[in-house]
């Protein structure tokens, strides 16, 4: 499943598209002219193949916009809210994102034969960090010791390998699949 961050991409990459295909098409409709001629058409142009040019016009200002603010950020992980700091010493600071620690969270997560999918967030707070968690889970077994488990599992190792406290550990089950194989089970209802 494709995350809010690739959606937005790939929604803006298609305003893009859809921007230059709109000056495309009404380019095709009065043809290669010079700039003067251009502006001279925007004037007196039909309505709405003006009305196309300024869409077209619009979407592909934005799109370019995006992928200018897109650019300048690719690879800035210097906010709060995106780094951890793991050390600091006289030699310097070491920091680890949030996404490499949703990542281990990630890995950690699939070792559990139980677990069919999961998708996590981190969130720095004061002094520590926060990992919400949502799960989907094969239907049948102990929930409350499953996710018990996962708690106390994803605090010790993530602790363990980056030093940032764990102050909390949410874990949602989000929904409940069959095993491959077997059938659901019938729900019998009285009349």
């Amino acid at each position: 499943m494709k995350n809010d961050k690739q959606i937005k991409t790939a929604l803006f990459f298609a305003l893009i598209i859809f921007g230059a295909v709109i000056l495309l098409l009404t380019a095709a409709c009065w043809g290669i002219i010079k700039l003067s001629g251009f502006i001279n058409y925007l004037e007196n142009g039909p309505v709405v193949l003006r009305i196309l040019i300024g869409i077209g016009f619009l979407l592909l200002f934005a799109g370019v916009v995006y992928l200018i603010i897109k650019t300048v950020s690719f690879g800035k992980a210097t906010s709060k809210g995106e780094m951890n700091l793991l050390t600091q010493g006289t030699d310097g600071s070491t920091y680890i994102s949030s996404d490499a620690i949703s990542t281990m969270v990630q890995r950690l997560l699939h070792r559990n034969r139980q677990i069919r999918s999961a998708s996590c967030s981190v969130t720095p707070v004061s002094d520590g960090i926060t990992i919400d968690i949502r799960l989907t889970v094969l239907a049948g077994g102990d929930y409350a010791q499953l996710c018990s488990d996962i708690q106390r599992d994803i605090k010790q190792e993530v602790e363990q390998a980056t030093g940032i406290p764990v102050k909390n550990v949410s874990v949602s089950i989000i929904k409940t699949v069959v095993p491959n194989g077997e059938q659901a089970p019938v729900e019998k209802r009285v009349k």
